[in-house]
């Protein structure tokens, strides 16, 4: 398993435990680790933002979450739906659903946090 590999895996584990920081220091790890193929970037940025909104949404800062989850949204959106392994459509469908709850939320609300988890394609 390459390094870049390894850090998708561990940053995987620790989004899907709620370790967000964590995990996006793993996303981030994993940039770090493409040596010369940068064609994964965006997908790796993606993660990484979905990792941070979901942090952000834990320290009640909704407003921030909002601008992440549409960073990562954007960034996923050109991969297919099954990409390295996962199950990027349903994850994409789970990060907006998040999306439109924070965006429904009255003024000065606090979000329920009910993350998405990232699966793996069988």
């Amino acid at each position: 398993m390459s390094g870049v590999e390894e850090h998708l895996r561990v940053g995987i584990e620790l989004f899907n435990r709620g370790e967000f920081f964590e995990a996006h220091e793993e996303m981030e790890e994993a940039m770090n680790s493409l040596e010369g193929d940068i064609s994964d970037w965006d997908f790796y940025l993606g993660l990484l933002r979905a990792a941070v909104a979901n942090h952000k949404l834990s320290q009640g800062l909704p407003s921030s979450a909002r601008i992440h989850l549409r960073a990562a949204l954007k960034f996923l959106a050109p991969y297919a739906d099954r990409h390295r392994g996962l199950k990027l459509r349903e994850f994409r469908s789970a990060l907006s659903a998040e999306l439109a709850r924070i965006e429904a939320l009255p003024a000065g609300s606090q979000a329920v946090i009910s993350p998405p988890r990232i699966e793996t394609a069988a």
